[in-house]
Formats: C-alpha cells, sequence, structure tokens
C-alpha cells in the first residue's frame, strides 16, 4: 500500500507541519508558545474557569500530559489554577491578565496563516473538508464507546 494514498498520512502530516510553522510563527511575534499551549488558550478563551479534565477532553490529550502542560503554562504566567469555590477539591483553571491579552497577538497570527493555507482552495472543498473531517472525529469517539 502506497502510504501517500492513505488519509491520514496526510491528516497527520498537515497537522505537524502547522503545529510547527504556527509555534515559528508565534516564536518569531516573541511568544514562545507550543501547539499545545495554543490549543488550551482556545479552550480557555471560549470558556474561562474549565477543570483540567475539561481541557483534557477538549484537546484529546490523557489526564498526565494535561496535568504538565498545565504546569507549563503556569510557569509562563498564562493560567492560575485554583480551587472551586463551591468544592474546594475541584481545580478551576483561569487565564491570567497575561493569558488573556496574549490572544490580541496569537489570533491574527493563526488567522493569517490559515488564510494563506487556504487561500486557493474553494469554500466549497473546504465546507467539505470540515464536514468530512468532523464526521470521521466523531465516529471514533463512538466508536470507542
Amino acid at each position: 500500500m502506497n502510504y501517500e494514498e492513505i488519509m491520514l498520512f496526510w491528516v497527520n502530516r498537515l497537522s505537524f507541519l502547522s503545529r510547527r510553522e504556527i509555534q515559528s510563527r508565534f516564536a518569531a511575534a516573541g511568544e514562545p508558545i507550543a501547539a499545545e499551549e495554543w490549543a488550551a488558550l482556545l479552550m480557555l478563551w471560549r470558556k474561562d474557569g474549565l477543570s483540567p479534565s475539561e481541557i483534557a477532553d477538549a484537546t484529546t490529550r490523557d489526564r498526565a500530559t494535561t496535568t504538565r502542560l498545565l504546569e507549563r503554562m503556569e510557569k509562563k504566567g498564562l493560567i492560575a489554577r485554583n480551587t472551586g469555590q463551591n468544592d474546594g477539591r475541584r481545580v478551576v483553571v483561569s487565564l491570567t491578565d497575561r493569558g488573556h491579552s496574549i490572544k490580541d497577538t496569537l489570533v491574527p497570527i493563526a488567522l493569517t496563516f490559515v488564510a494563506e493555507i487556504t487561500e486557493t482552495i474553494s469554500q466549497e472543498d473546504l465546507d467539505v473538508t470540515m464536514r468530512t473531517l468532523r464526521t470521521m472525529s466523531a465516529r471514533i469517539l463512538t466508536a470507542d464507546r
């Protein structure tokens, strides 16, 4: 079987190349943010005050990896981990002022990158691709249960 004919080869390759490029662009702008940190920031910008397990689920990472990720983000001053107001056993991850403000730098960089790599692809093809990737992801998630 020719690996270049396997869709998941291309999905993985796109993921790797995109991660490397976005991290490089963030670093060039003076913000050394890893792709995993970017994914967590996206979740927190959408809804601040998530639990580590909610972040792990949303970013498809295991709990131990997510804990290490959050430790790195805390050291960078992007997040704070606190106990929940109603349940002292629950940890809540919140953005710091820096975590909020970095959005103004990172989002335009990411949007420019996406625009550059999709500029020659029709909106119809992009829509089909998104539907296909969402359907495949959902299929995997439902097969796991």
